[in-house]
């Protein structure tokens, strides 16, 4: 396969998987905007609470990464009734994971806030958001899982309109609730907890429709027994991302603990800077889709030199799509960050000079970032979910936690002290530890052993 050709099913993929993301990401941004008008607590404390439920994101990409990989593998060598297989099984694992995770929130969610550092009205809003966030968790998995194997089996489009109709019933259901419009309860930051289930659900809903009904390229005639053999499959290659995202959550939970400790107003900015870096995610996750999509296809089909011709041609692209992105982080910080405050909030102007700072040092690392997420998602759409594993175990806590931790409240060593940096050392050691976990991932995509890896 020549590399326009390459590049001609990279972008095929990519676009809807990009065009969904920047819809999710401009729901989140919606939501960070409303929210951020009640007030700057309650941006910090949504973000907290949304951290919370981010941590079980593992959990959640234990099956779906599975899935999409053996259903990419099945569609690629012909194989569709092994494909729906894999579907079936992965929809009742995602169920069967959901109920405890809900529960989970509800019981402990509280507790872990507390340990976080949140206090006082942070935590009382953050545990309430969560309490709702969690209420919807068996059917966000299950729709997690049945987006990536619509994915896996090179349909990129469905997910991108059914995310679109999730994210503007969201977006309708924040403005109803947050504010209490049209009748609606006056439900505050919780509302855009009760507005996001919503939309999840509906969405799920018409999936399940298209696809039972024979409306996709990929089929699902359920029969309603649960396969243990299957189940192993998708699980062993789930199970490293598993170990892999719980280590990433757990060092999130260390570094947001310590971003937490230098304040509210800190915490506020990091939460703004993140939500409008989140926008650089946007071609970053579409080429993630695309890469591991064509990767798992080429290598059912017995093409490993055309999977790897895939992955080279994804960095290229990623490469400028990224740079752009860097330059408009750089450039035009305040204009980006203006929506999220409210100029009569007696913080306006700390929080708008830390959020320009988080944003300028985040923008150096756009790049890497980009060829992070292809990278890993060429290991993962290949089965070696292992490798990435390795490197989030190793990168996260020695060139993140660690220099965070040391830079942002200082440290003594031979006599010389080290005053620290505040948030700003956090937000250093977050950039630096991004370049060298793209590099250990290079290293290991160049050995090339994830081309024979059995699924």
């Amino acid at each position: 396969m020549d590399r326009r050709e390459i590049r001609r099913r990279l972008w095929k993929l990519a676009w809807p998987a990009i065009a969904g993301n920047i819809s999710q990401t401009m729901l989140n941004l919606v939501d960070t905007m409303m929210v951020g008008h009640v007030s700057a607590v309650a941006v910090g404390a949504v973000g907290l609470g949304g951290q919370v439920s981010w941590f079980m994101f593992p959990i959640m990409m234990s099956v779906s990464i599975g899935v999409l990989a053996l259903v990419a593998r099945f569609t690629g060598a012909g194989n569709g009734e092994m494909a729906e297989e894999v579907l079936e099984q992965g929809l009742y694992m995602a169920f069967l994971l959901g109920i405890p995770i809900m529960l989970f929130g509800w019981f402990v969610g509280r507790d872990v806030l507390v340990v976080m550092g949140a206090r006082g009205s942070v935590l009382s809003i953050a545990y309430r958001y969560l309490v709702v966030l969690f209420a919807f968790y068996p059917v966000r998995f299950m729709s997690f899982t049945l987006f990536s194997a619509i994915r896996g089996a090179g349909d990129t489009k469905t997910p991108m309109k059914l995310g679109i109709v999730m994210n503007v019933i969201n977006a309708v259901m924040d403005y109803l609730l947050i504010y209490g419009k049209l009748g609606f309860p006056r439900l505050g930051p919780v509302g855009a907890a009760w507005a996001s289930g919503i939309g999840i659900t509906v969405s799920f809903i018409l999936a399940m429709y298209l696809i039972l009904s024979g409306k996709l390229i990929l089929h699902l005639r359920l029969r309603w027994r649960f396969s243990l053999n299957m189940a192993k499959r998708i699980m062993r290659i789930g199970v490293p991302t598993l170990i892999d995202r719980s280590l990433f959550s757990f060092y999130s939970f260390l570094y947001m603990s310590i971003v937490t400790r230098f304040g509210k107003i800190a915490l506020a900015a990091h939460q703004v800077g993140l939500r409008i870096e989140s926008i650089a995610y946007m071609p970053a996750f579409g080429f993630n889709v695309a890469t591991s999509t064509l990767v798992g296809q080429n290598l059912g089909a017995g093409r490993p030199e055309d999977a790897e011709a895939t992955v080279y041609e994804a960095l290229k692209l990623i490469g400028i799509f990224m740079g752009v992105m860097a330059v408009i982080l750089v450039v035009f910080p305040r204009y980006l960050i203006m929506p999220f405050l409210n100029p009569n909030d007696p913080s306006y102007n700390e929080v708008m000079h830390l959020a320009v700072i988080y944003l300028i040092i985040a923008a150096v690392s756009e790049v890497p970032l980009g060829w992070m997420f292809v990278l890993s998602g060429a290991l993962r759409g290949a089965g070696d979910t292992k490798s990435p594993m390795y490197v989030t175990a190793v990168s996260k806590l020695v060139f993140r936690i660690i220099p965070a931790y040391l830079l942002g409240f200082g440290f003594t060593v031979l006599g010389y002290t080290f005053s620290g940096l505040g948030v700003v050392g956090a937000w250093i050691a977050m950039t630096e530890e991004i370049f060298v976990s793209t590099a250990m991932l290079w290293w290991i995509f160049k050995r090339g052993k994830w081309k024979s890896v059995r699924v």
